[in-house]
């Protein structure tokens, strides 16, 4: 019999599993259900296992993070670095009218010309110079680029008003502002060091525009050699000044002592006309006199020696640095290229997406095998329900039919038959399908529970009883006026309320929307008078119940159940959630030891993901071997019986007859 394939609804979250067998016998106690104790990996490998499940997390970070890296990269103008060369060459000197040698320039003598570069007042000066004559700095960019129009650097705008309106006028041709440099920018970008161990000094400065750091590295050059040779003139200037009014007042002295002299002489000839005393006197002052004349002879020789030697000093007066180099626009970048940030930043960006990885993987509180389960909530694990892509488009219980060796079936198979419901006279037969929360896939596992039952030729009915949020009709896309609730208000016949679906060989009992408080319809025995006559009347009834937090009737439909069937998400569900839930359903006593204990079952499961973390369970095997476990050749499924024409059943005995025979 073929089936025509019907769309599938996008709200629905299909689930298809991979089968495992049941760890204990259905009336194992929690205790027995637990596995034993394993050893753990070592760490190293517990490493391995995290990166290779989160390899994409990794690589996409790290990708991500090295994108990034390089467009900032990009986005950050080069920089350039122009250096100028000066060296130190203390100069000759006049010694007795003679030139000397000029001695070695030591140590330091270098370091104090490199301090004297690098000082605030020698920074300032530039600073001030700049900013007097900011057109300087858009010349050398102009000139740089081609432009004939360019004007030289030396020379000043003399009709700038200020340096900050002729700064905010300056533009490179490409429409950048020109902006010069404050002393901060100097201090930040300056470099002077003496170059090995010469007497040559570098002058390096790093800008954006190679031709303004070539500008800058030659202004602070040259006002550096230029005021060193001014800063001398000033000092020859000064002395000469001093000497000149030394000069001046000796000569004065002179004449003063020669006006004495003759004074004195006077006297003494007219001492020796008067008396021998007076003469002796006059010759000792006259001696004295002589004495300090010649002195201040000597002196005023000596100073106006001196004031010559100056004077011709002054007019060779040079520095004790000259240029060497001056500075050019450099042709490359001084700043690493882009390029070279991408190796490092994948390296770092890697390290943080493993960090992201372990982070990830530690703070993971879902539940992800069978293992696990059974550890955290001491229940059996029937099986791993793989989650199916929805580019398919086909219903799950659908996708159960066209393909009966898939994933999905044989995890249905593995449900059923640890559930023993293809055990003749098996006392189970009211199966509750619950979760923790809603949107765990227990509606999509009801449906396909009973369309398999119903292959097998076992009379099966499903049951919606999730009074809040009904979804069983629109998994099996149909539609009913009357459902349980109106059974159980009204006091129906089920033959009136319950649905036969042809194509699935199934009985469904629909739920409409409930009116009244569902805690009331457990109140009275009707509910439990009707799932004893559907217990009798048929192999297996599929129960779709409401989530376990949260619902009150849940509680209540677990205790009237035979067996629950615990559905948990796959990696969603959190631990503490699942036991909070199972808390729920010792309450209701489905933990006793004279019940038969509830199984769970993992949902939506990732089977590529899932083989990812290496549990060596039959979801693991299924991705390594799918071509041997999709295999179909020889499966022959058998035909469904005709759908019989509605019967009204008012008695069990009718209700029995109306059903399909078994095989």
């Amino acid at each position: 019999m073929k089936f025509a394939p019907e769309s599938f609804d996008p709200a629905e979250q299909p689930e298809f599993s991979v089968p495992s067998r049941p760890k204990e016998a259905e009336g194992a106690s929690p205790q027995r259900a637990s596995a034993p104790v394993q050893v753990s990996d070592p760490p190293f490998r517990q490493l391995t296992g995290i990166l290779y499940r989160r390899i994409g997390l990794v690589v996409g970070v790290a990708v991500l993070g090295t994108c990034l890296a390089g467009a900032v990269g990009l986005l950050i103008p080069p920089k350039y670095t122009a250096k100028a060369q000066i060296v130190v060459e203390p100069q000759a000197g006049q010694v007795n009218g003679q030139t000397a040698s000029a001695p070695l320039a030591d140590e330091p003598a270098i370091d104090t010309q490199v301090t004297m570069l690098t000082s605030h007042d020698n920074l300032q000066r530039v600073v001030d110079s700049l900013a007097k004559n900011p057109e300087s700095l858009a010349d050398a960019s102009r000139k740089s680029s081609g432009d004939s129009d360019a004007t030289s650097p030396e020379t000043p705008d003399k009709n700038a008003v200020s340096s900050t309106a002729a700064a905010e006028k300056l533009s490179t041709p490409a429409g950048k502002r020109i902006v010069p440099p404050t002393l901060d920018d100097l201090e930040r970008y300056l470099r002077v060091s003496q170059e090995r161990t010469s007497r040559v000094i570098g002058v390096s400065y790093t800008s954006t525009d190679p031709a303004i750091a070539a500008a800058i590295a030659n202004r602070i050059v040259q006002l550096f050699v230029d005021g060193q040779s001014e800063q001398k003139r000033e000092i020859a200037n000064r002395e000469l000044a001093r000497l000149d009014d030394r000069i001046a007042e000796l000569k004065k002295e002179v004449e003063q002592a020669g006006a004495a002299v003759q004074k004195t002489v006077q006297q003494r000839l007219a001492a020796t006309q008067n008396s021998p005393g007076e003469e002796r006197e006059a010759d000792l002052r006259l001696r004295e006199l002589e004495r300090e004349g010649s002195a201040r002879d000597q002196l005023y020789t000596n100073l106006v020696r001196r004031q010559k030697e100056l004077r011709y000093q002054q007019e060779i007066v040079a520095s004790d640095v000259r240029i060497l180099s001056l500075a050019s626009p450099p042709d490359r970048p001084s700043s690493p290229s882009p390029l070279l940030f991408i190796f490092p930043a994948f390296v770092l960006f890697s390290m943080g997406g493993c960090l992201l990885a372990v982070a990830a993987e530690r703070l993971d509180r879902g539940l992800r095998s069978e293992q696990e389960v059974v550890d955290a909530l001491g229940l059996p694990c029937l099986g791993l329900v793989s989650q199916l892509s929805r580019t398919g488009r086909i219903r799950p219980h659908k996708y159960l039919l066209r393909h009966p060796f898939s994933a999905y079936t044989e995890a249905i198979r593995s449900v059923v038959a640890g559930l023993r419901l293809t055990t003749p006279h098996e006392p189970s037969k009211i199966i509750l399908t619950s979760s923790s929360v809603p949107s765990e896939g227990k509606t999509t596992l009801a449906v396909s529970l009973a369309v398999y039952i119903a292959q097998i030729r076992r009379r099966v009915l499903l049951v919606d009883l999730d009074f809040r949020h009904p979804t069983v009709q629109r998994a099996l896309r149909t539609r009913a006026k009357r459902g349980v609730v109106d059974l159980l208000l009204h006091d129906l016949p089920p033959a009136d309320v319950i649905q036969r679906v042809p194509h699935l060989g199934l009985d469904f009992l629909p739920m409409t929307r409930c009116p009244v408080d569902p805690v009331t319809l457990f109140a009275g025995d009707q509910l439990t008078r009707l799932l004893h006559q559907l217990r009798e009347s048929y192999d297996c009834v599929i129960v779709d119940g409401p989530p376990l937090l949260g619902v009150t009737e849940s509680r209540l439909l677990a205790a009237m159940a035979d067996k629950v069937l615990f559905v948990v998400k796959w990696g969603s569900t959190r631990r503490e959630t699942a036991q909070n839930a199972v808390n729920v359903l010792r309450s209701a006593g489905c933990l006793d030891q004279n019940r038969v204990q509830p199984s769970t079952v993992l949902t939506q499961v990732d089977l590529k993901e899932h083989a990812r973390y290496r549990y060596g369970d039959v979801g693991e095997h299924f991705v390594k071997y799918e071509k041997y476990y999709s295999n179909s050749v020889g499966y022959w499924r058998p035909k469904l019986s005709l759908p019989k024409p509605p019967v009204s059943v008012t008695s069990e005995d009718d209700l029995q007859k109306a059903r399909v025979p078994e095989a």
